[in-house]
């Protein structure tokens, strides 16, 4: 998905470039390398009560045969972006320390349970309006 600069402060490139450089070009949550190749396989696991599916990343392709149980394999290349570690995109303030890079999938699982949280919140007031 594309980025939309107008959500972010002026300067919010190089502050990028800025964080990225200080991650050594790196995921700094799983150390994968920023514009390499990845191999996706998706499963259809159980999670508690529930069936789910879940995409895990090999590094190497043999690997990804190996383990992909019949299942189609995807490359997949890494961009690193930038995570606000207070969700607060909002805050144009945020100091270095409050940002961190991450390869896509890190940063998605990063903001699951927030971006969770503000689906909920957001249903229950679209109830709570409905039902005045």
């Amino acid at each position: 998905m594309p980025i939309d600069y107008s959500k972010y402060p002026p300067g919010w490139k190089e502050t990028v470039e800025r964080i990225i450089l200080r991650a050594k070009n790196r995921c700094e949550i799983c150390g994968l390398k920023n514009h390499s190749i990845v191999y996706s396989v998706k499963y259809y696991i159980r999670n508690e009560d529930r069936y789910s599916w879940r995409c895990i990343w090999f590094r190497d392709k043999r690997d990804a045969e190996r383990e992909s149980l019949g299942s189609k394999i995807k490359k997949v290349y890494v961009i690193l972006t930038v995570a606000h570690l207070d969700h607060d995109e909002e805050n144009w303030n945020v100091k270095d320390d409050r940002l961190k890079a991450m390869c896509q999938a890190c940063h998605l699982r990063y903001d699951a349970k927030e971006k969770y949280r503000r689906v909920i919140e957001k249903s229950k007031k679209l109830w709570r309006e409905r039902n005045k």
